[in-house]
Order: structure tokens, then sequence, then C-alpha cells
């Protein structure tokens, strides 16, 4: 019996937080991976979010990366290489950046690897192993069950479901259309059923980009899928990312809450409206910056609580950005809190531009593809304001809003506001987890950005700026 590795890598230096006890995310593109192979592979799934890898043995190993795993992924790539396993890597860096990828594994796969997978085991077990295959983006109604299985059992987010593919919106930091194309294409209703009744778990999180969609049609499939999960009585409590847009179909927020919805995760990105048009987030301009207030109510009118997500550096934020934000969620009452410092990443228009204009603060790549982490790390030259100021700016948000005293508070409000105990329970484990992500993702030694910080008085003390 051959053997398969399928590789999840986290940072070295994020190690920590697996021994802190934080979990993130099972990798259910791996999981699907998995459910592809044929019947007679072992298959062990590493994800280094639970443990680091410690020098499995296999016959072929796959190993996905986000970019900034993809120092790791390549590290981990030359261990395995070294002891005669071949390597393969897909996912999304690979696909936005495959010359760089191709120089530390035996095989790229670029794009949704669905269709092409049972060509690369083919291949494999022949002794034809190609350097590189081009997935495609195909319809989603064969889409095979992943093998949660494989997952540890010990972790709460490994239920994970999938409904629909694409983004037909193309923002201009995101790399999702150039990964899975512009258009939203959907599963059918009775399969994500089925689905859900064979997972037999009481928490969910669908982790589609927009789990309502794009256009008439694909809000009524979400109502279609709310209305399913009520009449088969399938229970459970599940949360998802969605557009500013969900809360104004009053049946679908009705159902949403009926069939189990606790949190929704929104992108609501900045409270400047200039920079919304930078970013080109349409369906939020559509919508206007005074409107986040009204559609936040309207969702805790059903006794869902909302994940509000923000991001800072625009080239139309100044300054007062970061005072402004924090004046908006003390304000708004929302329940839980992102923020990260903008970040270019390979396959956008964002980094695209920065690199033509010189902008980018790193340039030792792939070594320093560690530090795009869309946490904590600046790396870029923001127009109007330092690198510092905008990494200070971010921490003084946390410091005011994700205090041991201020998530306390949140808990009580969002407990009030929707009337539910796991809605604003989640809330409360978020505001602490995404604290502790940002804390965790600075690299105190190597990074220029976040080298001489004090948490204990939260004072920058010596920073330096990088040379260009």
């Amino acid at each position: 019996m051959k053997k398969l590795l399928l590789v999840n890598p986290v940072p070295e230096r994020l190690h920590k937080s697996v021994q802190k006890g934080f979990r993130s995310f099972s990798p259910l593109n791996l999981a699907y991976i998995a459910a592809l192979t044929p019947q007679e592979w072992e298959i062990e799934i590493i994800d280094e979010g639970e443990k680091a890898y410690a020098g499995q043995e296999g016959d072929l190993a796959g190993i996905t990366a986000l970019t900034y795993s993809a120092p790791r992924a390549y590290a981990i790539s030359s261990m395995l290489r070294e002891k005669g396993i071949k390597t393969i890597m897909g996912g999304i860096h690979a696909s936005m950046l495959p010359d760089e990828a191709s120089g530390y594994v035996d095989s790229v796969v670029t794009g949704e690897a669905d269709h092409i997978w049972h060509q690369v085991i083919r291949d494999f077990e022949s002794g034809e192993l190609k350097p590189r295959y081009e997935g495609s983006r195909e319809p989603l109604d064969k889409l095979v069950m992943p093998r949660r299985d494989l997952f540890k059992k010990s972790n709460p987010l490994r239920n994970q479901l999938q409904t629909a593919r694409g983004c037909p919106m193309s923002c201009d930091f995101c790399s999702v259309t150039a990964f899975n194309g512009g258009i939203y294409r959907q599963r059918p209703v009775e399969q994500v059923l089925d689905e859900l009744e064979k997972m037999n778990t009481g928490m969910v999180m669908f982790v589609d980009d927009n789990i309502l969609g794009y256009g008439k049609s694909a809000e009524e499939r979400a109502i279609r899928l709310f209305s399913g999960i009520i009449e088969r009585g399938i229970k459970i409590k599940w949360l998802t990312q969605t557009s500013i847009n969900f809360a104004d179909n009053t049946e679908l927020l009705k159902l949403a809450a009926k069939s189990g919805c606790i949190n929704v995760f929104i992108g609501l990105e900045s409270v400047n409206e200039e920079s919304l048009k930078n970013m080109h987030k349409t369906a939020n301009l559509k919508k206007g910056v005074v409107s986040y207030q009204e559609c936040i109510d309207r969702i805790h009118d059903h006794g869902i609580s909302v994940t509000g997500a923000f991001i800072f550096g625009n080239d139309m934020d100044t300054k007062d950005i970061f005072e402004r934000t924090i004046e908006f969620v003390h304000k708004s009452k929302i329940d839980a809190t992102q923020f990260v410092p903008l970040t270019p990443l390979p396959g956008t228009r964002l980094f695209e531009r920065m690199k033509s204009e010189g902008r980018l603060i790193f340039s030792n790549y792939p070594h320093d593809w560690e530090y795009h982490d869309n946490h904590s790390n600046v790396v870029f030259y923001p127009k109007n304001m330092t690198p510092e100021e905008l990494f200070e700016g971010v921490l003084s948000i946390y410091r005011e809003t994700h205090g041991n005293f201020s998530n306390i508070s949140r808990f009580f409000s969002s407990l009030g506001l929707t009337k539910k105990f796991w809605p604003a329970l989640f809330s409360y484990i978020f505001n602490f987890a995404v604290k502790d992500v940002f804390m965790d993702t600075i690299d105190f030694d190597r990074s220029p950005i976040s080298r001489g910080i004090d948490f204990v008085s939260g004072k920058m003390k010596g920073l330096l700026t990088p040379e260009k």
C-alpha cells in the first residue's frame, strides 16, 4: 500500500499558538484531495495548525500553502525530498506563482485540483509525474464528500462545508477571483443538505466566500438551503461569511436564524467610503457606510451576531481612520471585530500596483512571504502615514476594543442585543482569539516593522524604519 502525506504548513514562529491551544480551521482542501485519492492508498493529513511536521514517511506528499506559509511549505518539501519522497504543491500561492513554487517541489498543481488529481496520481504510479498540472473550474454538482474523518476530532473547527465557489466582485486586494474565477458556481441544495445530514455535528462553518452569493437566483438558493435545513430537522449551529446585503431580506434572516445561524462574518473593510471606492468594494458602496448601523441592528433583531472585518492602510486612509473606526465599533455595538493592515498578495491588482510603484518593503522572496500574513505585519509603504504609524494604529484599536474588560462588556452587549447565548459566546471567543492571532503573527526578532514593540506598556520603542 502506498502512503500519501497531505500537509498544511504553518510558519515555525506560529507553532507557539498551537502549544497554547489556539486552534485553526482544519484544511478542508486537503480533505477533498484525500477523498479523490484511490482507496488503496493510505492517507495522513499533517495539519501544522494542530501539530508540526515530525518527519513522517510516505511515498508521495501533497502540500498546500497560503502566501505567508509558502516558506514553511518549501522547507517541508526539502525535508521530504531528502527522504526520497516526491512532493506536489497546490493551493493559492502556488497557483499565483507557479514558477517560484516549481523551484522547491517536484510538481505544481495550479487552480482547483478536483478534476486533475486523478491524473496526478495515475502519472505518479506510472513513474511519469509531470512538473506542472493545470486545474479547471468545473460545475460543483459532482463534488465529492471530503474526508473529514482524517481530521483530529479534538478540533472544534474541523466541521466545514463548502456550498459554492467563485466571486464576480474582484476587490482590489483579493485573489479569490483569480483563483476560483468570477462566476459564482453553486452546489445543488439537496446535495449540500445530504452532506449536512451525514456530518452529524452540532457546529458547522460554511466556508463560502459569500453564502448569499450574487444576484436574485443565488439569494433564492440560500433561502432554499436554510429552508431545507429546517424541513429536514437538521439540528446545527452554523456561521459563515457573507456580504452586507445579508440584512436586506427579512425572510432570509428569519430562515437563517431558525435554521441555526449564530454569526455572520462581513467584510465591512472601512468606515471611509473613499477607501471602499479605492478597494472596489462595490457591494458596500451601493449601501453606503451610513447603512452599516441599520444592517447590524437588523441582523441583531433576528438573534444573529455580527463579526466585522476592517482593513487599514488604503491609499485613501489618513491617520484619523483608527479613531473613526474605534468610534464606530463602540457606537454600533458590533459583536466581534477583526482589524488588519492592508496586505498586497500575489495575484491581486493591489500587489502589482505596489510592486510597480516600488512600495513593497520586503524583497527577499520567497523568505519574506512569511510577513504577508494578513494579520499584523506591514509589508508596504502607505501613502498617508508611515509603516510604523499603520502598525501602531492597528495595535491601538486592539488595545481599545479587545482588552479583557472590553471583551466581557461586548459579550453582555451581544447577549442583550441578540437575546441568545450562542451568538454572544461565539463573538466573545472570537474577540479573544483574533487578538491572540494578531500578537502571535508578529515576529519580534526579524520583522523590521514589529521590532521594538513592548506590549506591556503598549509603546513603540526605537522602532526601525526599513530602508527603501
